[in-house]
């Protein structure tokens, strides 16, 4: 057994993500992701994706790449419908599935605009 304890983990990432800390967020995500048992992988990956897409949106003014690592990360989640790890993955692939869709049909950066619609991580 490995002594990753992921619900903490991933409550401690979404408080940084939450608080628009995107790369401390994937970075905590991703540590964690290397010694995580096999099962949680996936998740925590999937976290990764999302975080490093926010940083790249957010940071960086980045559209194609911050817009796929997003995708990919909510095409990954979906196995994880309704909650996992004390995450409310419902309300995330809602919310952030619409954030996404407005992201493409905005077509480029808008730092304030982006900064009022990015959903927040919810606790199961």
């Amino acid at each position: 057994m490995n002594g990753v304890d992921i619900p903490r983990v991933v409550r401690r990432g979404s408080r940084l993500f939450n608080r628009g800390r995107y790369l401390d967020a994937q970075a905590l995500w991703e540590e964690s992701w290397r010694t995580a048992p096999t099962e949680a992988r996936a998740f925590l990956e999937a976290l990764v994706q999302l975080a490093g897409g926010f940083h790249l949106r957010r940071r960086r003014g980045g559209m194609r790449g911050a817009e796929h690592l997003m995708s990919q990360a909510l095409v990954t989640l979906e196995d994880y419908r309704p909650a996992a790890h004390g995450l409310d993955v419902d309300a995330l692939l809602n919310e952030f599935g619409d954030y996404v869709e407005w992201v493409r049909s905005l077509g480029r950066p808008h730092r304030f605009a982006d900064g009022l619609r990015i959903p927040r991580l919810r606790a199961a």
